[in-house]
């Protein structure tokens, strides 16, 4: 199944979760090794290809504390040792655009889990309302794929600031961006349109 947004999503609505110490778990690659070259980020010591990095997921680098680096996305894997980056780019087909990186230090996360789980679940809405007007499933397609796209990011969104705010209390702002992000999915997924 094919997920309906990637981590550039993600990262074009909150870079901040890209940084820092959360979901260290889903770290597919790091390391201190990094070099960059206009578009090109290179870590002799990495394996790329082997940990699942692909483009549009994030690559984070910085020099003293995570918190304080910067998240570009990921526009190709190149080899095993070779990214391909940009700064985020409002349109995913433009040429990347070459961000000026400082700070050897590095890591790739991925949110791919709770992607993943969002768009299972909207492709299982998105079937069952198919059937209902006799649409074949195979030929759904939307007026607005952009917006389906922005609802699954605000899902997903809303579903990690939550587990971030597990052990938190009513007024901290994780349970606050959570729900602000699952009002955001509720609105945006009631104006889907099938074209």
């Amino acid at each position: 199944m094919n997920e309906f947004c990637q981590d550039r999503d993600l990262l074009a609505l909150e870079p901040a979760i890209f940084l820092g110490g959360s979901f260290v778990t889903q770290q597919l690659a790091g390391g201190g090794d990094g070099v960059s070259s206009g578009t090109t980020f290179t870590s002799a010591g990495s394996g790329f290809v082997a940990s699942g990095v692909q483009a549009g997921m994030v690559l984070t680098v910085y020099d003293a504390a995570p918190s304080e680096g910067n998240a570009f996305e990921i526009v190709s894997v190149n080899s095993a040792t070779a990214l391909t980056v940009s700064i985020l780019r409002a349109d995913a087909s433009v040429p990347p655009l070459a961000p000026k990186m400082s700070g050897r230090s590095f890591f790739v996360r991925t949110f791919g889990p709770q992607i993943q789980g969002v768009s299972r679940t909207l492709a299982e809405k998105i079937k069952l309302f198919a059937e209902l007007c006799h649409v074949p499933a195979k030929k759904v397609a939307f007026v607005d794929p952009d917006a389906l796209r922005l609802a699954t990011a605000c899902e997903a969104l809303s579903g990690i600031y939550l587990a971030r705010a597990a052990s938190a209390t009513a007024d901290d702002a994780n349970w606050l961006k959570s729900e602000r992000y699952r009002q955001e999915f509720v609105r945006l997924q009631s104006q889907l349109r099938l074209a």
